[in-house]
């Protein structure tokens, strides 16, 4: 058993070690972002508000979707699934499917069916987890310890060879991988208070996806992928109603794509993404009339494009946005609730032509929204669907409209 231990805890340790990556989306393109300067202001304006987010964590089950509008052709998109059911004390069967698109098109990923085992009823458990998938070469397979028990006071490693069978069961065409991805994640989540009835709050995840290198010979193609992903929450209540809180999350992103001249589109590219967000808040309400919100928020995304046939478009692009908002929540009858927000941000997006200064951008101001919100939940608070617009305040005369959005949110 001490063998068995050992080879979960020696990988634990070495995650901890090592810089948090992102798991691989299958998301084989060369991304050139260039967002809005409202975006940032976008999507905080439709996030979830704090007492859903905590019905979200509280809860094994769930689905939630949010949409909301960046521009006129593209859309903020948040999806979420978690199923769980309990066969006994000892086994859990659980799916789970998630995804985030802000900055590029992305393939919706495969749900997740992990079998969880307590041999011994207790807090030691034991998963195997993996995609299922028509073609088997896109099949998913890993393991996972944790301690504890969710929703809360549990931490949990995972070990998944993505695309596990890919090399042996590729009948598409002739890629294969040189080098496999694999990936790991640590997550856990805490929750204690003390004699005076104060309560804290702590969850978080790093997830790191080893380099992996596809190649094509029939193309003469290479792909080479290399990512992270973190995501920390601290919250402090003083009171059941009220929170101080702080939450971070970010990701890196490493991709290198190169096809021959002899294939339909010569290509040799490399691209480095950098995201980092940090949101500092305060809370009061939860649970009462008005729920209202104060916070403050700092979104910077970096993303540099080398391109090694054409050096005219070598691109460092970045934009950060400082924004300070408020929001207040107020149900007025058993199921019908107004949300507002305003949302006031000094943007800076540029776009750095390392070959070609005349094709340089720089845009630098600031940006004000209002968002109206009317939701609809169910008697038990458990079931929420809301639908939100914008107006644009820096502008309200020549462009006084600012897109809107939809999100539901259920738990059970």
């Amino acid at each position: 058993m001490s063998v068995f231990l050992r080879a979960f805890l020696i990988p634990i340790g070495l995650t901890l070690a090592i810089s948090p990556v992102l798991a691989f989306d299958n998301d084989f393109e060369i991304n050139d972002i260039n967002l809005d300067q409202e975006n940032f202001l976008d999507i905080n304006a439709h996030s979830y508000r704090k007492s859903l987010e905590y019905k979200w964590f509280d809860n094994t089950s769930g689905w939630r979707l949010n949409i909301a509008s960046l521009d006129s052709d593209l859309a903020f998109t948040q999806t979420e699934l978690k199923l769980q059911n309990e066969l006994s004390e000892y086994v859990n069967i659980r799916l789970e499917v998630e995804q985030e698109v802000f900055y590029a098109d992305k393939e919706f990923p495969l749900p997740t069916v992990e079998a969880e085992v307590y041999p011994w009823a207790g807090n030691l458990g034991f998963s195997l987890l993996g995609t299922p998938a028509y073609e088997k070469r896109e099949m998913d397979i890993g393991v996972a310890v944790i301690w504890g028990r969710r929703t809360w006071n549990y931490t949990r490693f995972e070990y998944l060879d993505v695309d596990s069978l890919y090399n042996e069961k590729n009948v598409s065409d002739n890629t294969f991988y040189s080098e496999e991805p694999v990936a790991m994640k640590l997550e856990g989540a805490y929750q204690f208070g003390d004699q005076f009835g104060k309560m804290y709050k702590l969850r978080f995840s790093v997830s790191r996806d080893k380099p992996l290198e596809l190649i094509d010979p029939d193309n003469n193609g290479i792909f080479r992928h290399e990512a992270s992903d973190y995501f920390l929450l601290f919250d402090y209540q003083p009171t059941p109603d009220s929170v101080i809180g702080i939450t971070i999350n970010g990701f890196t992103l490493d991709k290198f794509s190169s096809q021959a001249a002899s294939s339909q589109t010569e290509q040799n590219q490399q691209q480095a993404t950098d995201y980092i967000s940090a949101d500092i808040y305060w809370v009061k309400g939860m649970g009462k009339s008005y729920e209202l919100r104060l916070g403050t928020q700092y979104d910077h995304i970096t993303n540099d494009i080398r391109d090694f046939i054409t050096n005219e478009n070598d691109l460092d692009y970045f934009m950060k946005t400082l924004q300070v908002y408020t929001t207040a929540y107020h149900p007025f009858n058993e199921h019908m609730a107004w949300d507002l927000g305003l949302y006031v941000g000094q943007v800076e997006e540029q776009q750095n032509y390392l070959q070609d200064d005349s094709r340089d951008t720089l845009n630098d101001g600031i940006e004000a929204k209002f968002r109206m919100g009317f939701e609809y939940s169910s008697s038990d608070g458990r079931n929420s669907l809301q639908f939100n617009i914008s107006l644009n305040l820096d502008d309200p005369f020549k462009d006084p409209g600012d897109g809107g959005g939809i999100s539901f949110q259920s738990v059970f």
